[in-house]
């Protein structure tokens, strides 16, 4: 859809236009062909055509320059070397102009209708610093500069997102900016909020929790967090059917089941056989660990965490506990993989997919943050899944998260006198799909429903002997990671309506 701009030379073609019904008018010399969106919509959306098109070389400058959009009151702040008229008021955008210098040569350009008709973007060095200028609004109005809560999370987000490095780069480039502008006070400003970031004595005052965490050395990861309290209110209003505690008898052959079906989700495949031989007959394992030594390894000591009956139900008693916990889990399961640096939390950051995971330092604080709110859920099946995400979202460790995060979840269980859950293969597709919906929709819906089939098809499942449960698995498709959808409940509908 296009936007048109009235002109003399092209009156009499727009006033046909309109008459006819292909255009309509927006505003004074603003038309559009788009003859259903609300004025409101088409406004905003071609906002940077309307600003270049009336103020050429104009540069989006001071709050508008950060937030990337018009901001919450419907604003676009614009700044231009002479003096104009201080407002342009049009249906669901008031641009605002401000007088201030001209493009600078680290100021994006973006040529939206022609080489004569651009407008610029603050360059980021140059928007901090105009945000840090002093501005004073009316009490009906709204700032031209983010306050310093916005501009304090905007400045984490970044340092989240680029690493300590940005900050120091970002406040070289602004020193000679302001030196070349004359903005002093501004650039020291710039410089106390950079101490004050790094816990260092300065006369800014940290405004925001998030600032204040990363000044004493304990940065988290504040999007999580809010997703953990997403997650969190929706587990607490569930219900959930809690699988009883099985046989002692049984426990044996769930344990086997479980190990060979986490570690096949993430990739260390054997055959049902070969896991047997490598968890239990260590002479004919032999041959196997020759060829894969650590893979091996991954099946066998994934299996004696599940067995073993100190470890597997230990639940944390507090937050130092749960980080203690998960390394001695991941060091045990992970002892062969030395370059993976087993029981160390990650140094790099790690993805999966469109997921990107929480980045190093803010795995400590953030587990930290979003842990204690497991113990506020009444269900030992809400406080696993929790375990489960929270652990799997953070993904501390450079491999063998998944794995953890599992072992975590069934701690809850076990530890609340219930039956451990197992993943099969057939449902790897759906459960990362629901996992990666809860990641970038901060929707748990579907996690939520995930949860109740897999409850489902664990109540169902056989462990009476090894031999029952293969029969039951390879019947089911359980085995096979090309099922689509539940599988296994598709055949559990069929046996039922036999």
């Amino acid at each position: 859809m296009a936007l048109l701009f009235g002109t003399s030379e092209r009156s009499g073609e727009i006033s046909r236009a309109v008459k006819a019904g292909t255009l309509r008018k927006l505003a004074s010399k603003i038309y559009t062909d788009d003859l259903r969106s609300p004025p409101t919509d088409v406004m905003r959306r071609h906002r940077l055509e309307i600003a270049a098109h009336f103020y050429p070389g104009a540069v989006i400058s001071h709050r508008s320059a950060l937030e990337g959009n018009v901001s919450p009151a419907g604003k676009l702040h614009l700044t231009l070397p002479h003096a104009v008229a201080p407002v342009r008021e049009l249906p669901g955008l008031e641009i605002r102009l401000w007088r201030g210098p001209a493009p600078q040569p680290d100021d994006i350009r973006t040529p939206v209708i022609d080489d004569t008709h651009s407008i610029y973007t603050a360059s980021q060095p140059r928007a901090l610093l105009e945000n840090l200028q002093i501005a004073r609004a009316r009490a009906d109005d709204e700032a031209k500069t983010l306050s310093s809560e916005e501009l304090e999370a905007w400045v984490d987000r970044h340092l989240r997102v680029h690493g300590p490095g940005w900050l120091t780069e970002l406040r070289d480039k602004a020193a000679a900016l302001s030196a070349q502008l004359g903005w002093t006070r501004e650039q020291q400003q710039l410089d106390a909020l950079v101490e004050a970031l790094h816990g260092r004595r300065s006369t800014y005052r940290l405004s925001t929790d998030l600032s204040r965490a990363r000044a004493s050395g304990h940065p988290f990861d504040p999007e999580r967090i809010r997703l953990f309290n997403r997650l969190h209110a929706r587990l607490a209003t569930e219900s959930f059917v809690d699988l009883q505690r099985p046989p002692a008898a049984e426990f044996d052959n769930r344990a086997f089941w479980e190990a060979y079906f986490s570690n096949f989700i993430e990739g260390t495949k054997f055959t049902v056989d070969e896991a047997r031989i490598i968890v239990y007959h260590p002479d004919p394992a032999r041959a196997l660990e020759l060829m894969r030594p650590e893979d091996a390894h991954d099946v066998r000591e994934t299996y004696r965490l599940i067995i073993d009956a100190n470890l597997s139900p230990e639940v944390p008693r507090d937050v130092p506990h749960l980080i203690e916990l998960l390394k001695r889990r991941h060091a045990r399961m992970m002892a062969s993989r030395l370059k993976i640096e087993p029981g160390v939390f990650k140094k790099q950051n790690n993805e999966f997919g469109a997921r990107v995971f929480v980045a190093p330092e803010l795995v400590e604080e953030t587990l930290a943050r979003g842990w204690p709110a497991i113990r506020e859920l009444r269900s030992s099946t809400a406080r696993a899944l929790y375990a489960l995400f929270l652990v799997a979202e953070v993904h501390p460790f450079n491999d063998g998260n998944g794995r953890i995060s599992r072992l975590a979840m069934n701690a809850e269980l076990e530890a609340a006198g219930h039956a451990r859950l197992i993943l099969p293969t057939s449902l790897r597709t759906d459960y990362l799909t629901v996992l990666e919906a809860l990641t970038l929709r901060g929707d748990p819906d579907p996690y939520v429903a995930f949860a109740h089939k897999l409850i489902d098809i664990n109540r169902r499942m056989p462990f009476a002997t090894f031999e029952e449960s293969h029969m039951y698995y390879r019947q089911t498709g359980a085995l096979d990671e090309s099922s689509s959808g539940f599988g296994l409940l598709s055949f559990l509908k069929d046996s039922s309506t036999a």
